[in-house]
């Protein structure tokens, strides 16, 4: 089996699945791109004010001060625009955002949402689908 070459170690860590479809599929000049979804947030049942399928989000992590390039935007965006169509009414997807953090240890972490930074606390009721915090937060709009 092959060694993974570490690229870019400042962005992503290395996976054998990942270093295999840089090297076995095409570019993204050639129209063709893999991202991997960082984070699904689900609540369902009483706790969450739902039935048993409940409401979910979708979040991409980045290390501050990295934000979701070009390639991200576009290929996210358009899963949210489809998640959207099939939910018009937001019963169940709550939208898309992007979480930045500033130390591996979550603990000691400040957040951003969206740009927007928020206290652990505030993050902890975001995370945790908290209607109040999800309504002074906007979903990503690509």
């Amino acid at each position: 089996m092959a060694v993974p070459v570490f690229r870019n170690p400042d962005k992503f860590q290395v996976l054998p699945y990942r270093d295999w479809l840089r090297k076995n599929q095409p570019q993204g000049s050639q129209g063709y791109v893999v991202e991997d979804l960082d984070l699904l947030v689900r609540g369902y049942g009483p706790r969450y004010g739902t039935d048993a399928k409940g409401r979910f989000m979708e979040c991409e992590l980045k290390f501050y001060p990295r934000n979701i390039g070009p390639a991200q935007k576009r290929t996210f965006g358009l899963r949210d625009e489809m998640m959207r169509r099939g939910d018009p009414d937001g019963e169940r997807y709550l939208g898309f955002y992007v979480v930045q953090y500033d130390n591996e240890d979550w603990d000691l972490s400040k957040f951003w949402v969206n740009g927007l930074p928020m206290t652990r606390d505030e993050f902890h009721k975001f995370i945790d689908l908290d209607p109040d915090m999800l309504d002074s937060v906007p979903a990503c709009k690509f």
